[in-house]
């Protein structure tokens, strides 16, 4: 019988089967252990649609003869409720804005504003208690602390009225017992600590602004206190006063420190915050910290803007050497709404002036969303949300 010397080839899906094997083994070997990142998300588009959320703004500056204005802009812009931190006293401002929150139907309802330059007057302490009470009685939502407090108020010996000053710690044990709430702001960005010079990030708003700048002497020659100094103080104040909820303005008064706000979260149970007028600085730390810290605390954070709708005009976050406009609100309130809900990443933030730089976007779970945009606020300032 004749024999083949050749040896007999594998059946084709055989041979079919053994390649793609090994082009699998290879390809596994070659695999990056993650995948590169794709290209950037496009550019907003006009069609964009946010959630549809209740939102409550808690940090405002509204003035009585622009209320149809403010009206018109929360109803463009998904606003529900606006709390305005200019709503004056008992004696002047605060009666008349209570007769706006009845006539709007709770949707703007008014800060009470206190006077802390009485603080040498023999009958300081009574006035104190009287003048918070009847911030209570007239609808008042809480006490707003303007940053004058620590950098601001001259006492008689020349020096700055300080916020751990412990002549102010029955202004604070009052808020507390009267269930008002205390939106603080204490301090300023750090770079108005820093020289006024062309190379300080925030040189166009100090340009514009000159006596925002707390670098070298006060008014009186002193020397101003640094942004290490006043951050202490406003720490000292909710420490003292544990029994009073602190709102932290600016997102705590440390934006550009987010870890320092946490360990203050952390340390503080009375203590929560906002983010008006700094989304641009919290939106560029990483986004991913960013997040994980919005999750950690979704019950110690609100939503604001620092929106001003006032007799001097418009103010989205901070004001430059031109005025704002009315058609610049819708972007200023999308980019809140961007940077909280979408992945977005390199937009701009909503107050140019604020910094020449871009944020990303932080995609917050559905349930955060709806605790940072009304229902903190819900809890902390005992608001109802209005009947449609």
């Amino acid at each position: 019988m004749q024999t083949n010397d050749k040896k007999k080839k594998p059946p084709l899906p055989v041979l079919l089967g053994l390649g793609l094997g090994l082009f699998a083994l290879l390809a596994l070997a070659l695999w990056p252990t993650s995948p590169p990142p794709g290209p950037p998300p496009p550019p907003p588009s006009p069609e964009e649609v946010f959630l549809d959320l209740p939102k409550i703004d808690v940090h405002t500056h509204l003035s009585l003869s622009q209320v149809p204005e403010i009206l018109g802009i929360m109803d463009e812009n998904g606003i529900d409720v606006m709390l305005n931190a200019s709503g004056g006293g008992p004696n002047r401002g605060l009666p008349s804005w209570a007769r706006v929150a009845a006539e709007t139907g709770g949707r703007i309802r008014p800060y009470c504003n206190f006077p802390f330059s009485a603080v040498e007057q023999p009958e300081f302490p009574e006035l104190a208690v009287a003048w918070l009470n009847d911030c209570k009685s007239m609808g008042a939502v809480g006490l707003k602390v303007f940053k004058s407090l620590g950098l601001g108020i001259p006492l008689s010996d020349g020096s700055l009225l300080r916020a751990d000053d412990p002549r102010l710690d029955l202004v604070f044990e009052t808020a507390g017992n009267l269930g008002l709430p205390v939106l603080i702001h204490t301090g300023d960005p750090q770079a108005f600590f820093e020289p006024p010079t062309r190379d300080n990030e925030r040189y166009a708003e100090l340009e514009a602004h000159p006596s925002w700048s707390f670098y070298g002497d006060d008014p009186a020659g002193n020397a101003w206190p640094t942004w290490e100094e006043i951050f202490a103080q406003f720490e000292e104040r909710v420490a003292r006063n544990p029994g009073t909820t602190f709102v932290g303005a600016h997102f705590g008064n440390a934006p550009e420190e987010p870890q320092r706000v946490a360990r203050m979260l952390e340390r503080y149970p009375n203590l929560v915050v906002e983010i008006g007028a700094r989304v641009p600085e919290i939106g560029r730390h990483d986004a991913g910290e960013m997040r994980a810290l919005f999750v950690r605390f979704a019950d110690r954070i609100l939503f604001g803007t620092d929106l001003a709708v006032t007799d001097g005009g418009l103010t989205l976050g901070s004001s430059g050497p031109e005025e704002d406009r009315r058609d610049q609100v819708p972007a200023f309130f999308a980019s809140h709404f961007r940077y909280l809900e979408t992945a977005r990443r390199g937009f701009a933030h909503p107050t140019p002036i604020q910094g020449n730089w871009t944020i990303d976007g932080l995609s917050l779970p559905r349930e955060v969303l709806q605790k940072v945009y009304a229902d903190n606020a819900r809890q902390v300032f005992r608001l109802e949300l209005p009947s449609n």
